[in-house]
């Protein structure tokens, strides 16, 4: 009976992952509704639906106040998990605009010392 149980607790070992897996989400902290505008790659993943396309590719996603979307996971780091390729967000007609990796991970909750918070939280302020 003891090695079954040996047996099935190495088996359970063997099959759990070692790599942590993260949500990765879009969270609107301001009073009015804001637009999130993306070009999105095969990793973005959402329920919302989008209002529309613009003619330039992007899809358009409206956030209401204190609304967050999840847009994809990360395994571990989220470098190679980003789930869009462009982001512009449209707020009290401001536009914030990243059109690179850098500065799209830029944009993510960081820790007090560096590095960012973990599960990955795009934070709209």
């Amino acid at each position: 009976m003891i090695q079954k149980i040996g047996i099935f607790v190495l088996l359970i070992l063997l099959l759990s992952s070692c790599d942590p897996y993260y949500s990765i989400t879009v969270t609107n902290k301001t009073t009015e509704t804001v637009k999130i505008l993306v070009k999105q790659n095969n990793r973005f993943r959402t329920e919302k639906q989008k209002t529309l396309t613009t003619v330039d590719g992007f899809d358009v996603y409206e956030l209401a106040p204190n609304e967050n979307i999840k847009v994809g996971n990360a395994i571990g780091e989220i470098d190679n998990d980003i789930p869009f390729d462009t982001l512009k967000i449209i707020r009290y007609n401001d536009t914030i605009t990243a059109n690179t990796l850098e500065e799209i991970i830029d944009l993510f909750d960081k820790k007090t010392f560096g590095g960012l918070k973990k599960p990955y939280n795009l934070r709209i302020k």
